[in-house]
């Protein structure tokens, strides 16, 4: 008969074991005999001591009541397919600090009216983007340069993968109009994907990381794109090409512009992306639309 005055150790582990088992067996539940996991997992307690901790049979047995380590949790979870919120349920039950890789709440509010002043100083076409790669709100130079439909534009819904990708937009025409323009588009989005996952690597499972893989799909991206290595001349400040206009009815042209980064809190994320013109078609195209074109400072805050 186990001693009911537990150690904290021991209050831990239960607490840990419990919720490890309530995952698990989510899971289970999630991959019934008519549909199999991918990978072809069975989230039973025996793989689960194979895959992710060797002692976790003896654990759940009380041959063993040492508490796994910070890190064999975070093993577990990746075994368990661990949302972001889940694997934080596991480290807390463990005693372990979160792992806060997403803003909300009044902390992403507080974050994004630091990106929208910085946004209202900055004299050239941006637009402000989240770790979840949602466009929040753009300005009026970064509107007209791209020429975005206003009703194609919902507020919170609008991503990078629409920004790139969305044929209903200008903007994937005009950047793949020849060869050389076709190359660099194809090249950034490459690029992008594999700094997306690398920078959401611990967010895979969570529902708006999948959501944004099926925006990949539904605009034939992702076979395409998604498990290809990036091209190894790739330079994330390379110069990209757009067909743009230099007036207000005129001709579309080509020109050559820049997009970088702008950090407006503690984080990465929100963050500006600001649009910079490289040619003299560009600086004629931006002068026309009001932005300054003497914009060396602003490469000296990258």
């Amino acid at each position: 008969m186990v001693h009911e005055n537990r150690s904290p150790q021991q209050q831990l582990l239960k607490a840990a074991l419990g919720e490890i088992e309530t995952i698990r067996m989510k899971r289970q539940r999630q991959y019934a005999a008519d549909q199999s996991h991918p990978s072809l997992k069975r989230f039973t307690q025996q793989e689960l001591n194979d895959e992710a901790c060797p002692t976790y049979k003896n654990l759940l047995v009380g041959r063993s009541r040492r508490l796994p380590d910070r890190q064999t949790m975070l093993r577990i979870a990746e075994y368990l397919e661990c949302t972001s919120d889940e694997r934080n349920d596991l480290l807390a039950a463990a005693g372990y600090l979160p792992i806060h890789s997403e803003l909300t709440g009044y902390s992403l509010e507080h974050e994004l009216e630091q990106a929208r002043r910085l946004m209202r100083n900055v004299p050239l076409p941006a637009m402000i983007v989240t770790s979840t790669l949602d466009i929040v709100e753009f300005n009026e130079p970064f509107r007209q340069l791209f020429e975005i439909p206003s009703h194609l534009f919902v507020k919170d819904r609008m991503t990078l993968v629409d920004f790139h990708f969305n044929s209903d937009l200008p903007i994937r025409s005009r950047s793949t109009f020849d060869a050389e323009s076709f190359e660099k588009w194809e090249s950034h989005a490459i690029f992008g994907m594999e700094a997306f996952k690398r920078n959401h690597l611990l967010s895979r499972h969570d529902d708006w990381y999948h959501r944004l893989i099926g925006k990949l799909n539904q605009y034939g991206a992702a076979d395409n794109y998604w498990n290809v290595a990036k091209y190894p001349e790739y330079e994330q400040n390379h110069s990209k090409i757009i067909l743009a206009r230099t007036e207000s009815a005129g001709d579309l042209v080509p020109i050559r512009y820049k997009q970088i980064y702008l950090s407006a809190g503690r984080g990465m994320y929100p963050r500006v992306g600001v649009f910079l013109p490289v040619d003299e078609p560009a600086r004629k195209t931006f002068a026309h639309l009001g932005c300054s074109i003497d914009y060396g400072s602003m490469l000296c805050m990258v």
